[in-house]
């Protein structure tokens, strides 16, 4: 099982303008969506990513239910109470390992979503988490649980039957 964070499904939804520093982001992520599907490895969606990939797509909402359902690889996972807890756990670690004054304007929202993803990850015995985020990692430390970086994803392979470019020899 791996689990996915936003970054991960907005390569699916908007690959162009999303992350322009990933190179080919879309076709990364979808290729590597093709081989976990090859190998029936479920693709864990943490509950609050949806919340986060709506809330910046709301007039996409349709789309979005649509590409979670389709793809039967996809497991949108609640955010119950077992979670929620150690998400909770997760964060105060966090909050004590870091001092305030080095933390980074913005840091209680993303704090609260990798800590729910982490949490996720954790309480499901996720083999991996896929994302785009350095913060993600920290709240793994200490798990057998891997980090699987989007960049690092492989390519799809080159189309076989490639197009021959001809030039006229003039």
């Amino acid at each position: 099982m791996i689990v996915v964070d936003a970054n991960f499904l907005i390569l699916l939804l908007d690959p162009q303008g999303a992350m322009p520093h990933l190179d080919r982001g879309k076709e990364r992520v979808e290729f590597f969506t093709q081989e976990l599907a090859r190998t029936k490895e479920e693709i864990v969606i943490p509950a609050p990513v949806v919340a986060e990939i709506v809330a910046g797509r709301i007039d996409r909402v349709e789309e979005i239910v649509a590409l979670l359902q389709r793809n039967r690889s996809f497991i949108v996972q609640p955010f119950d109470q077992i979670v929620a807890i150690e998400a909770g756990e997760m964060i105060r670690r966090a909050l004590d390992r870091m001092p305030e004054a080095n933390r980074p304007a913005g840091w209680k929202v993303a704090m609260k979503y990798d800590a729910m993803i982490a949490a996720t990850a954790k309480i499901w015995r996720a083999r991996a988490v896929c994302t785009d985020d350095d913060g993600l990692g920290g709240y793994l430390r200490g798990t057998k649980i891997e980090i699987i970086k989007i960049d690092e994803l492989p390519y799809p392979p080159e189309d076989p039957q490639r197009k021959m470019d001809f030039e006229d020899e003039a």
